[in-house]
């Protein structure tokens, strides 16, 4: 039901619109593919569509125990970002480990280059 707005949903509306302008921006100029692409669109225009419908996530909220739809738009949302979180650390540590054996490996490489050129 479009009504008057409350200031979550614009401010909501308005990081959705420059949210998808820069996914399309990225994608675009090549720098994500169109697997991503197409998840962060659904994403956001899943967002838009609470956003201009707040109230539409009621009746599931109610069955699974929530309050309010808005709840549990939030606890999804925080366990999301989570995720997101914990597979960042994932991908951080892994691209940590692949820098130290490329280190390592540069290191031993050139101490083999520094001994023959001694001999």
């Amino acid at each position: 039901m479009l009504g008057p707005f409350r200031v979550y949903q614009i401010v909501l509306i308005i990081i959705a619109i420059i949210t998808l302008a820069f996914i399309y921006n990225r994608f675009r100029s090549k720098k994500t593919t169109p697997a991503t692409f197409a998840v962060w669109i659904v994403a956001w225009i899943v967002i838009l569509f609470f956003a201009f419908n707040p109230n539409t996530s009621d009746p599931l909220a109610g069955y699974l125990g929530f309050g309010r739809g808005i709840d549990l738009l939030l606890i999804i949302g925080l366990l999301l970002s989570l995720y997101m979180n914990f597979r960042l650390y994932i991908k951080f540590d892994d691209l940590n480990q692949q820098i130290n054996d490329l280190v390592r490996a540069l290191a031993i490489r050139d101490e083999v280059i520094l001994e023959d050129e001694d001999e």
